[in-house]
């Protein structure tokens, strides 16, 4: 054992060989707990991955089972949960598509059930605004000369790899080339014109975009109540907010009318579920949809 190394902690030293569960026969349950709690510290884990860390530190099999029983029983593992997290953040982030995630939580040994549960929560429509975001970027990137149909497979295979399915990839890809003009031009006009429309957006008068998405809240927010939009933007406890132009004080406006119809017992991970999804559903790209978010829940007791 390396000097310092404790029962339970693998040797750090360069070249030390990967432990096997049992190799530490003198690890206590109290240990393996501390260790889980580390592994933990530093972002959630399904108990598979647990399990197989504490392996790798030479726990032994039933000083293992103790510990992951005793910390689910406590909720702090909870793979239902570590999936709902895990694809919200790889989705919204990293812009994961749903091949992508399904993938990811199978490898890390979530039961079907729980990765089924978490992937529901990305939607057609959300994961087409995710796929479309990232083509916008990689639209302004594509070297000049690039041909539509180069610029497609590109295009394309890069949302494949990032697990979306073909079919979703080629129809993004075609509607955002052709809102971008990109014909017969070349990819630098192209880039220009998707450059020119994002400003044209941010320069567009709140009020009238608000106008615009509030029309059809009833219609496409399934929990909207009737008066959802009917009440001024402007409440109590926000009014000291700073205003942010172009289209995102819309969203904020938006944000804040569905905040006051959600149900009171609504936890903050649900909400920031619903809100940003709310948001896609309007166009709105996964970042400004989840920072608008994430500002005005931090202004309630959500």
């Amino acid at each position: 054992m390396a000097a310092g190394s404790q029962p339970g902690e693998p040797d750090r030293r360069a070249g030390a060989r990967r432990l096997a569960p049992g190799d530490r026969p003198d690890a206590t349950l109290e240990q393996a707990k501390d260790a889980c709690l580390r592994l933990l510290s530093v972002r959630a884990r399904s108990r598979a991955e647990l399990a197989k860390r504490l392996g790798e530190k030479g726990f032994r099999v039933e000083v293992i089972e103790a510990a992951l029983e005793r910390f689910t029983e406590v909720g702090l593992i909870n793979d239902a949960s570590f999936a709902e997290q895990w694809v919200h953040e790889r989705h919204t982030y990293s812009g994961r598509g749903k091949k992508a995630l399904q993938r990811e939580l199978r490898e890390k040994g979530v039961a079907p059930g729980d990765a089924e549960q978490a992937l529901s929560m990305v939607t057609d429509a959300a994961e087409h605004a995710r796929a479309a975001d990232l083509v916008r970027r990689k639209l302004r990137t594509l070297p000049a000369t690039l041909d539509r149909d180069k610029a497609v497979r590109r295009l394309v295979g890069m949302l494949a790899r990032r697990g979306y399915d073909q079919s979703t990839a080629f129809a993004v890809v075609t509607v955002e080339l052709d809102e971008a003009g990109f014909d017969r031009t070349s990819a630098r006009d192209a880039a220009a014109r998707a450059k020119n429309a994002e400003r044209d957006a941010e320069e567009r008068d709140p009020g009238e975009l608000a106008g615009e998405i509030g029309s059809d809240t009833a219609e496409q927010d399934d929990t909207a109540e009737p008066d959802d939009t009917a009440e001024p933007a402007a409440t109590a406890g926000y009014a000291s907010r700073r205003p942010i132009p172009g289209d995102e004080q819309a969203a904020i406006d938006l944000v804040r009318r569905k905040l006051r119809a959600m149900p009171a017992d609504l936890d903050r991970t649900k909400a920031t579920r619903r809100l940003v999804d709310m948001l896609a559903r309007r166009g709105y790209s996964s970042s400004t949809a989840f920072a608008v978010v994430k500002a005005e829940l931090s202004q309630t007791d959500l």
